[in-house]
């Protein structure tokens, strides 16, 4: 297994921006993915955590238009974004 995680976090003012967003664009983003797991925390820290088969379906997908919205969303709803890659 290969896991995304994001960090990042959300800006107060687009706060139900982002779960609109997240909303439309989870169910897509799950075809493509083994499981996509998003926690907001109380202090608007957010970690999304982005599972894939292994390394081939992560590179094949993880360019994709579904997560290219998606990270294009965090990036500009969020502050302080950070991707790391690592083995599950």
């Amino acid at each position: 297994m290969q896991a995304i995680t994001i960090y990042a976090v959300l800006n107060n003012n687009k706060k139900s921006e982002f779960f609109q967003v997240m909303e439309s664009l989870k169910t897509l983003v799950s075809n493509y993915c083994q499981d996509l797991d998003v926690k907001v925390n109380q202090d608007n820290s957010l970690i999304i955590r982005i599972l894939f088969n292994n390394k081939k379906d992560l590179e094949m997908n993880f360019g994709n238009k579904e997560f290219n919205i998606l990270k294009g969303s965090i990036r500009s709803l969020c502050n302080n974004v950070e991707m790391e890659i690592s083995s599950a």
